[in-house]
């Protein structure tokens, strides 16, 4: 039986344990994401914040533990519920065949269909103002296969938008993304969060996380640490993750997390 829980979670873990193969990626993870909070997922290559987004989504078993939505346990959930509840856009996309961009953002509307039948000019319209959310409006009648990778991000997201679930998950949303398209993704998934959906992203870029998000979720070997921006992001936390040391660097455009630049450091990558 799903039990549920207080409607402002929108994500919670109990327990969560994840492997591959033999490796341990989480142990136990207790981990709640509210409507209205951002949340950067940081660590390593290879550490499991792909993993972790894959078995929050349900589409990866996990090792031990579950994973809840305001509904219950998602293993109990029907795939149709599971889409309305949540998106995941992956690091990649791969297309099997051509398709208009248009077309495939409307596909973002499946979870909400009854039978079949041709899109109406409301879906057509719901399509073009995702697009034009991402400043893609223009490839509308694109073949998505001719796209570049960020512009085949960029369309991933839309039919996200308009799919519109209560919990945005995100696979290095930013990573194919030229410096303004950057700001644009991010600035989207902010505004998401405002307004009481809550969105969870892996990321690369810290100093995108600490501007954009309210949350980070840091992930190392056998240690995750979990809280607001302002609580996590510190440099001592972040050797523990990365394994190098940080400098702060304060500015009229805000605080900046850089890796250590000394002669020792230096040293010690060369050695």
């Amino acid at each position: 039986m799903m039990v549920a829980m207080p409607t402002d979670v929108l994500l919670s873990t109990d327990k969560l344990t994840l492997r591959a193969g033999g490796t341990s990626l989480l142990e136990q993870l207790d981990w709640q994401v509210h409507a209205g909070e951002f949340w950067c997922v940081l660590g390593k290559n290879g550490i499991g914040k792909s993993t972790l987004l894959h078995a929050i989504a349900g589409l990866l078993p996990p090792a031990g533990g579950c994973v809840r939505s305001p509904e219950g346990d998602i293993a109990q959930a029907t795939p149709r519920q599971l889409a309305r509840w949540r998106g995941l856009q992956a690091q990649q996309q791969v297309d099997a065949f051509s398709c208009s961009v248009l077309d495939c953002v409307m596909a973002g509307l499946h979870p909400y269909r009854t039978g079949w039948g041709w899109p109406s000019a409301a879906d057509r319209e719901a399509a073009l103002r995702a697009l034009f959310r991402l400043g893609m409006e223009a490839h509308a009648d694109a073949d998505v296969m001719r796209l570049s990778g960020g512009e085949r991000q960029r369309i991933e997201m839309a039919t996200l938008l308009l799919q519109a679930p209560q919990l945005y998950l995100l696979d290095e949303p930013a990573s194919h993304q030229d410096v303004a398209a950057q700001q644009r993704v991010m600035r989207i998934l902010r505004a998401l969060a405002d307004e009481r959906h809550a969105v969870v992203a892996s990321m690369h870029d810290i100093n995108l996380a600490a501007r954009f998000a309210t949350h980070v979720l840091l992930i190392a070997e056998k240690r995750v640490w979990q809280g607001t921006v302002a609580d996590m992001l510190r440099p001592e936390i972040l050797k523990a993750v990365y394994g190098c040391d940080f400098d702060i660097v304060e500015s009229a455009a805000g605080r900046w997390l850089m890796p250590a630049s000394s002669p020792a450091q230096a040293d010690r990558y060369l050695s």
